[in-house]
């Protein structure tokens, strides 16, 4: 088969982050993390749909089980309940159901999925990391998070917890902290704790010198699949032996994260940003193609398929 790489019928956003493929809707979620915006790309109308928040940033949105129109979404130190209708440009409602009381005020919340119970696992970073670099603190933890469990802190000593993801089986999860250049691997237990890390893949040990791993998903085959920030690439990895199997080429510069979607989950969604913060100490990135930056893309004709996607258990 033939891989290809087109654009989605997204409008550009600053920074889109954290897509969700909706199985019962066909549609992928997504939000613009300082654009303050949500969004919905429905794939049967190809229409994009966008609702503008309050808060900043927004950091991840996952749709609620059983329900057609409530989301949990991620902002600053808090995970908010909304009602959305997926095509207003507004929300209904908006409440508060968790608050991190732990964090120092300089770390916010980062991306999220839900495992197969419904329930949320989530990190945060340091911010300090777009002034400073390497050089920032690891401050930021890694959580989990349920109704009946409240928060619970599964990791820490984080500079920047990022892209996440299950093997096929549910026993390992999967966990990028990006300013170690890294991917770590926990035993996933059945109790919903975490335990036992270890690097299954350091781009330093393996000479990569440029890029940050930022969102991560993985195959039906269990290799991982890691959107490159500053790189201009999605890799897939196998985490068994640390070797890069395949790699693609996108037409944007500021790679972020990757989903599965489509009818069978063959098609890889992948989105990118447009910031560039100025007075940065981050690295100077080379812009690719300045009318890309920011939108959202599909790749096809890859030879394996990804896992459905988890709303999260109210």
């Amino acid at each position: 088969m033939v891989v290809t790489v087109e654009k989605v019928s997204v409008p550009p956003l600053v920074i889109g982050e954290t897509p969700h493929w909706d199985i019962d809707t066909q549609s992928l979620y997504l939000v613009d993390v300082m654009g303050s915006a949500i969004v919905r790309y429905d794939l049967p109308s190809d229409q994009a749909f966008v609702a503008k928040l309050d808060v900043t940033p927004v950091s991840f949105i996952i749709p609620v089980a059983g329900s057609n129109g409530k989301f949990i979404i991620g902002s600053h130190h808090k995970i908010y309940l909304i009602d959305w209708d997926g095509c207003s440009d507004k929300i209904d409602s908006m409440e508060v159901l968790c608050e991190l009381t732990d964090q120092p005020e300089i770390n916010v919340v980062n991306d999220a999925k839900c495992d197969t119970t419904g329930r949320l696992w989530f990190g945060t970073y340091n911010t300090n990391v777009i002034f400073f670099g390497d050089d920032t603190e690891a401050t930021a933890k890694f959580y989990s998070y349920s109704k009946e469990e409240g928060c619970r802190v599964q990791a820490t000593d984080i500079k920047v917890s990022n892209g996440l993801t299950w093997d096929p089986e549910f026993n390992s999860l999967y966990l990028i902290d990006t300013l170690t250049y890294s991917i770590g691997r926990f035993e996933y237990n059945k109790d919903g704790s975490i335990g036992n890390h270890e690097v299954v893949y350091s781009m330093e040990d393996k000479n990569i010198a440029s890029g940050f791993p930022d969102g991560m998903t993985i195959d039906k085959d269990g290799n991982l699949w890691v959107a490159l920030f500053g790189r201009s690439e999605v890799v897939c990895i196998d985490p068994s032996s640390g070797e890069i199997l395949d790699k693609v080429d996108m037409p944007a510069c500021h790679v972020t994260s990757v989903a599965w979607g489509g009818p069978n989950l063959e098609d890889l969604y992948v989105t990118t940003g447009n910031f560039r913060p100025e007075g940065s100490k981050f690295p100077k990135m080379t812009v690719v193609s300045p009318e890309n930056d920011g939108c959202v893309f599909k790749i096809t004709g890859l030879s394996t398929s990804g896992l459905p996607m988890n709303r999260f258990k109210l």
